[in-house]
């Protein structure tokens, strides 16, 4: 009996693939992780399901026609493997064609027609795509921040927060008096990170928070978007309406006179068009929380209340990729910008706005800056 241990990084978090005779028996976490990924247990059954597609196959219809051939049988590739119209090919006969195939869609398409869609969730197999498709000239982006990676430039000058870049859990926890979770800080999409990372650290630090009694606002259409040992205070939420209830919060503060003039006037352009707006001088609609109360279902008091416990505090507000992934979606992250500048809480310790905490993990890890290329 011969038994190897190796180190492996997924997308649910580092661990060591044991190999009893040349077969993977258990993944053991990293010692370092306390809140390890269940998901790490679906590798093996993975690995070894009679479901899995062992070799490249190719559509003969495909093979003989290239281009010309019936692209409707896409969609009836089920019953097409019932009745036999795929084909094992080498490895080396299919990367030749693909990159056959992709130097010809290349001539005749655009760089950016192409989508780097693979995440690979068990190795860092998209890193690799993400170089090939720089070099072909580029590639439309991802979905993931589909809104906020080509706006946010125009408004804080980079999108690098939301590659993760964001205040730390350390500091919210040391630091922040209120956190106010736009689309929640669900557990389970901290079970996973792209590429992997060693620490699930969002348990632990709403676990630290629970224990400071710091108050945690999870504004949500569902509850367990925040997890009930946090004792977060629910507010429900109609879908796609989080920019009215910040309106509303930002008119709150400015009605009595709480904006912090200084900052928005030493680091921000457009406040005064902002104010304007918001008091209903450019559209004749004052957008106050009884207002905003139509738009998203929650109570006008529960409103003007909430707007009231950020004022004077060191408020960190959030808000969840999710959020973004719809029609308009620039503008709550827009107006949550605004919202944090007018409470001056921008670049303080434990403060200000920030992008994916509870969107995946590995967002509010502190990070160390290496020699090499910058994304």
């Amino acid at each position: 009996m011969t038994i190897r241990r190796f180190p492996q990084l997924a997308h649910w978090g580092a661990y060591t693939a044991v190999v009893e005779d040349g077969r993977l028996i258990r993944c053991e976490p990293h010692a370092a992780d306390s809140d390890p990924s269940p998901m790490l247990d679906s590798i093996i059954p993975l690995v070894y399901s009679d479901k899995r597609i062992r070799k490249p196959a190719v559509r003969r219809s495909w093979l003989q026609k290239r281009e010309h051939s019936n692209r409707a049988l896409r969609a009836r590739r089920i019953l097409s493997r019932l009745i036999g119209t795929w084909r094992w090919i080498w490895w080396r006969k299919r990367i030749a064609g693909c990159a056959t195939n992709m130097a010809r869609r290349g001539f005749l398409l655009a760089p950016t027609a192409g989508r780097r869609r693979a995440f690979a969730p068990r190795s860092l197999a998209g890193a690799a795509l993400l170089l090939y498709r720089r070099r072909r000239g580029g590639s439309g982006g991802n979905y993931s921040w589909g809104t906020a990676q080509f706006f946010l430039p125009y408004i804080i000058g980079t999108f690098t927060p939301l590659t993760g870049r964001v205040t730390t859990w350390p500091s919210v926890v040391d630091n922040a008096e209120i956190l106010l979770a736009f689309g929640g800080l669900a557990l389970k999409n901290a079970q996973v990170a792209s590429g992997g990372a060693v620490a699930h650290t969002l348990k632990p630090a709403l676990e630290q928070l629970a224990k400071k009694g710091t108050p945690i606002v999870n504004i949500s259409p569902m509850r367990d978007d925040c997890p009930e040992f946090a004792n977060a205070e629910w507010i429900p939420i109609r879908p796609n309406t989080d920019a009215a209830l910040m309106m509303a919060l930002a008119f709150e503060i400015q009605r009595v006179g709480a904006q912090d003039d200084a900052f928005l006037a030493s680091h921000c352009v457009g406040y005064p068009q902002l104010a304007a707006y918001l008091q209903g001088k450019t559209d004749g609609v004052e957008k106050t929380p009884e207002w905003a109360s139509q738009i998203t279902g929650i109570p006008a008091a529960r409103i003007a209340r909430l707007a009231q416990q950020l004022i004077g505090v060191r408020s960190f507000i959030t808000c969840a990729y999710s959020v973004q992934r719809a029609h308009r979606g620039e503008q709550p992250y827009w107006m949550m910008i605004a919202l944090s500048a007018m409470l001056g809480q921008v670049g303080l310790p434990g403060g200000g706005f920030s992008f994916g905490h509870g969107s995946m993990n590995g967002v509010g890890n502190p990070r160390f800056d290496t020699p090499g290329a910058r994304r």
